[in-house]
This record gives structure tokens, sequence and C-alpha cells, in this order.
């Protein structure tokens, strides 16, 4: 089993008529919602993509940073963002949905990750 991507989104910008006012340094938020490619059902996954440059912004004004759920691109090319979270999707795999979103959860932060059921609750 592995991931289909439903829908990218993009709160911060429209990829359509996205030019960045500094083209070697930015951050935009995007929502990635996957589910089984073989079944129903989609979940979310937030990916961070900036740029270096941003990055390095943001660690001299804050001190160390992590770089969990980013994506670092030298540059804006939405097509290729596209590609790049595609083969993410289809290089996650698994035996069941859990593994599979699991595993997408190392690179975007998943919204049920560190969920725990309440007692009584399945």
């Amino acid at each position: 089993m592995h991931a289909a991507i439903r829908y990218l989104l993009t709160p911060d910008i429209d990829p359509a008529t996205f030019s960045p006012a500094d083209p070697g340094k930015f951050m935009f938020l995007v929502q990635m919602l996957a589910g089984p490619a073989d079944g129903p059902g989609e979940e979310s996954f937030q990916f961070e993509v900036c740029t270096p440059a941003w990055l390095h912004e943001r660690a001299r004004r804050e001190g160390p940073v992590t770089g969990r759920h980013q994506v670092i691109v030298d540059t804006f090319d939405w097509p290729s963002l596209q590609r790049f979270f595609q083969r993410l999707a289809t290089r996650c795999s698994g035996t069941d949905w859990r593994e599979v979103a699991t595993k997408l959860s190392r690179y975007g932060h998943w919204e049920f990750e560190d969920y725990t059921p309440r007692a009584g609750n399945t």
C-alpha cells in the first residue's frame, strides 16, 4: 500500500501567480491531503517550503531552529514541488494506512501525530 495525494493546498500563496519579493528568500505552507491509493479517505500533512536564505535569516534572528517538516528549495517552482510531493507519497509504503501515514509524518506534520484515543474510544 502507498499514499495517493488528493489535494495540495497552499493557504499562504496562489501557486499560479506567486512571485516572491525576494526569489531567494521566502517561505510558505503546503498542506498535502493524502489517503490510501487503493481506497477512500484522506488525512492532512503540513510542510513548510522555504529557501536556505530564509532559514538562515530565521536562525540568525531566533538562534538554533529545527528542520522538521520543512522542504528546502532554491527557487519557487510549483510543478517541481508537485512532482516532489508525488514521489514522496508513492515512496512511502506499508502494510496498512497507519504505517504509510507514519512514514509520511517523518516529512510533514500529520494531523494525527501524537494522537492517543481516550479510554473507551477506538
